[in-house]
């Protein structure tokens, strides 16, 4: 009796990883435009001076949403469970005058003096999803499983004058990501997907980077005959310290409205 338990146990996990892995068809890829508004601060050392808190949005002007454009491509494995690569690409641009002295890069740029700023945003992640799912009515189901894997962030913030003084400041360093998901689905065509992944990194393996990430995103979409679309909400948070010679500090906050389409089969 026990053994027979025990299989029938075993029998289910299978049957429930292939479902999970297949659920979404076994290959997918998506095109998601995400506007963002972004708060929080970055600071930059060099030359062994130490740089000014710069918040973003008052100092530096980036006071608007940006357009982030993504692609996601996945595919499932029976049992194995679901791969996903995910590339982002946006970045900020503003104009302000100075209300009072900051340091940057080494340079200081002084109060009452226009500056003109850039904030280019890349990142790379591979992530894998493993889980269950248990089957609903008319279609719909629930699946919820872990996510693992790795992102790369390649950063870049610039800030130069009139006067030609210009400093940049970088972030190029990979970090692990752990989390969870969970998807609803009402019906056959129509399904609700909350997931989030990040992390509290030591630079335990010397790559110059350490703080804390974690992004969260809830969708709706609706699927018919293997294509889908839908709408949903991101929240973005990274607060890291970064070392190649320089030192660089961020902290930053992410959030608006996406939207995306893609395929599945």
């Amino acid at each position: 009796m026990k053994l027979s338990a025990a299989t029938c146990a075993f029998l289910l996990t299978v049957l429930f990883g292939i479902d999970a892995a297949a659920q979404d068809g076994t290959i997918a890829a998506k095109v998601r435009r995400w506007q963002a508004e972004i708060q929080g601060d970055i600071k930059s050392d060099d030359n062994g001076i130490s740089g000014s808190d710069v918040d973003v949005d008052s100092a530096l002007g980036f006071d608007s949403k940006e357009n982030f454009d993504e692609l996601h491509i996945s595919m499932g494995l029976p049992i194995i469970g679901r791969f996903n690569f995910q590339y982002m690409k946006g970045g900020y641009e503003g104009t302000s005058t100075l209300d009072a002295d900051i340091t940057f890069g080494g340079t200081t740029f002084t109060a009452s003096t226009e500056v003109d700023s850039e904030l280019d945003f890349e990142t790379y992640t591979l992530l894998w999803q493993f889980g269950a799912t248990t089957p609903g009515v008319i279609g719909g189901g629930v699946a919820a499983g872990g996510i693992a894997g790795i992102k790369y962030f390649d950063l870049h913030a610039e800030v130069h004058d009139r006067f030609g003084n210009s400093e940049d400041a970088d972030i190029n360093a990979p970090v692990p990501v752990i989390g969870a998901y969970v998807r609803l689905g009402l019906m056959k065509f129509l399904s609700i997907e909350a997931q989030v992944h990040g992390i509290k990194y030591f630079d335990t393996f010397n790559l110059g980077i350490e703080g804390t990430f974690y992004d969260a995103t809830i969708a709706v979409d609706v699927k018919v005959m293997g294509l889908f679309a839908g709408a949903g909400y991101r929240f973005y948070h990274l607060d890291v310290e970064y070392e190649d010679g320089s030192e660089t500090k961020v902290e930053f906050d992410l959030e608006g409205f996406f939207f995306e389409a893609g395929f599945s089969f």
